[in-house]
């Protein structure tokens, strides 16, 4: 006897059963766009669990990136990009080290966030964290208790990053430039607030 799965979602539950492909909610070009992008073939995917098995985000929340490429092989763009869990992988690589299709759903993932922040759907902590890149060279910049930290260990307070070599600043700032990724981090935060 097949247990039922709970997704919370009904709909979405429904959607993603195999008995049928709902085509009135599917776009089959969404999985030829994470392909091309990804440069992984989803189609591939026989949903054995092995990502999600071995997802290191997966026992601390939400997120089951099987569920990710179940969304992308069925053409469902619109639950794909705007699902919150899109943004929780850690682009570890532990399911591709080990899906045994050879497939690389970290790459689907990223993807998807690329198709994702196209339509202007990232949360407002990734943009900050732009914003930061852009300001610092760094998501995380150092502060005066890490420098502290890193001095009691013995090391330079500054660590080998634009932090200790900030010339090097501009071209990072010249990579962000080009992809326009400040641009529209500070654009889409100045329309949410």
């Amino acid at each position: 006897m097949a247990v039922k799965k709970d997704y919370k979602d009904q709909k979405l539950a429904e959607k993603l059963r195999d008995r049928k492909y709902y085509i009135p909610d599917s776009n089959p070009e969404f999985l030829k766009e994470v392909e091309k992008i990804g440069q992984t073939a989803a189609h591939m995917c026989y949903q054995c669990g092995t990502c999600t098995g071995s997802c290191p985000s997966a026992p601390r929340s939400s997120y089951r990136i099987r569920l990710f490429m179940r969304k992308a092989v069925l053409g469902l763009e619109e639950e794909a990009l705007t699902d919150p869990d899109l943004w929780l992988c850690t682009t570890c690589y532990s399911c591709t080290d080990r899906c045994p299709r050879d497939l690389a759903p970290t790459d689907a993932i990223m993807a998807m966030r690329n198709l994702a922040f196209k339509r202007d759907i990232v949360p407002r902590n990734f943009l900050q964290t732009v914003q930061l890149i852009y300001k610092s060279g760094h998501g995380v910049p150092n502060n005066d208790a890490n420098r502290a930290a890193r001095k009691k260990l013995g090391l330079d307070e500054e660590p080998e990053t634009t932090h200790k070599y900030p010339e090097y600043l501009p071209g990072i700032q010249k990579i962000l430039d080009h992809y326009r990724l400040k641009e529209n981090a500070d654009r889409i935060l100045a329309e949410g607030e």
